[in-house]
């Protein structure tokens, strides 16, 4: 009878103890398979990307308003020979001219390779700039352009604009940063950008002669989006 006891008890500490020992393994698995799930899940940021720009985004002095034909009138109309030369477009330029060319950027925005907002003053309700970030071309490097109507100019105008793009910018795309560039003799929109947030990079674009032709500056998400 007591060999037979001894039997059963040796029988179920047996098992117990394999039981305890699958236990332990299995946990362990487990603790693996759901440190390894933590340690591989994408950003947190990846997953709160908007699919599309918002409409319009609103600061203390100006709003940044989708670039729609509803705007290519008034978007001619302040798009002054001041602002033409700055950009190194056309000395003289017509509407048509101004509609084809604001066509091909709407064109290029809707196959999600640019976007692009008109500035409107708060003050008064009128478009006064407009403000583009473009994806990286190899072609044309510089990736961010912004304008405002020199009645305008001062009171912080541009760098709002210009961090509102930005923020757009970060809200659809998963990138930590664009880049500006910017003529140097250009000394007034340099110090706009260095303002609104863009670090100098130190490099330079460089002109077909091996002339340094133009700063490049940066934006990061973190200025941004912190």
């Amino acid at each position: 009878m007591n060999e037979k006891f001894l039997s059963v008890r040796l029988f179920f500490t047996k098992y117990l103890r394999a039981l305890i020992v699958v236990g332990i393994v299995v946990a362990g698995i487990a603790g693996y398979a759901t440190y390894t799930h933590i340690k591989k899940a994408p950003p947190a940021s990846a997953f709160q990307l908007l699919t599309e720009i918002p409409e319009e985004l609103q600061g203390s002095t100006i709003t940044i308003k989708k670039l729609k034909e509803e705007h290519f009138l008034d978007y001619h109309n302040m798009f002054s020979n001041i602002v033409r030369e700055n950009m190194e477009f056309p000395k003289n330029i017509t509407l048509s001219y101004t509609i084809m060319y604001l066509k091909s950027e709407l064109k290029k925005m809707n196959a999600n390779k640019m976007i692009i907002y008109v500035v409107y003053d708060n003050a008064d309700n009128k478009l006064i700039g407009s403000v583009a970030i473009r994806e990286k071309n190899e072609s044309d490097p510089g990736q961010c352009s912004c304008w405002i109507n020199e009645n305008y100019w001062g009171g912080g105008r541009i760098q709002e604009a210009l961090r509102l793009i930005a923020k757009a910018w970060f809200m659809v795309k998963p990138y930590d940063s664009f880049v500006a560039q910017v003529r140097l003799w250009n000394k007034r929109s340099y110090h706009a950008l260095l303002k609104a947030g863009f670090v100098d990079t130190g490099d330079y674009f460089y002109e077909t002669n091996g002339e340094k032709g133009r700063h490049i500056l940066e934006m990061h998400r973190k200025a941004i989006m912190p």
